[in-house]
């Protein structure tokens, strides 16, 4: 893990597909007044495609690629970052990933995150999957995580706490979102 926040860049936040990125960037973006993207959903809405559609007529290897070039062009538009599950996936990803030192990696249990996803269509490294192989997937990307990742947090607590530690962290660290 990294070992130090910086002002001048905005908070990404990593992990596996049902870990609560969305949902805790956009918590912090109303809570704090930041920009906000999704990193999926600036996918959908440029390419005009839904994810599973992506994947589907282009294959995930082109999906990554568009992952990896809508990082890029979102580290200068927005303060709060969330991307998606396999963006650790995408080798121009995880270069762009290794040279950023705030990245915030949410985490909990694979059981929890399982039954958030196992019925979500929308999620097609996950649609249809027995446990035993998105438990595979998820502890082949956990490394990875690890590698770019300044702090792990885990998300299995409600999004006030949630938000409050994390708040705790980030300001631990020279006052990141006070400057």
């Amino acid at each position: 893990m990294k070992k130090q926040i910086q002002k001048n860049e905005p908070l990404i936040l990593i992990g596996f597909m049902g870990t609560g990125k969305s949902t805790l960037g956009e918590y912090i973006a109303f809570h704090e007044n930041k920009t906000f993207a999704d990193l999926d959903k600036v996918i959908e809405e440029t390419v005009g495609k839904s994810i599973p559609s992506i994947f589907k007529d282009h294959g995930e290897s082109k999906f990554r690629e568009l992952e990896g070039k809508f990082l890029c062009e979102s580290l200068e538009k927005y303060d709060i970052i969330s991307t998606g599950g396999g963006i650790v996936e995408s080798t121009s990803a995880m270069n762009t990933l290794s040279n950023l030192n705030n990245i915030i990696w949410l985490d909990t249990d694979i059981e929890i995150i399982y039954n958030r996803i196992k019925n979500d269509s929308n999620r097609p490294n996950a649609s249809n999957k027995a446990f035993d192989d998105l438990k595979r997937l998820y502890l082949s990307r956990l490394s990875r995580y690890n590698e770019i990742a300044f702090s792990r947090i885990d998300t299995n607590i409600d999004i006030d706490i949630l938000y409050q530690n994390l708040m705790n962290i980030l300001n631990a660290n020279d006052q990141y979102w006070r400057a």
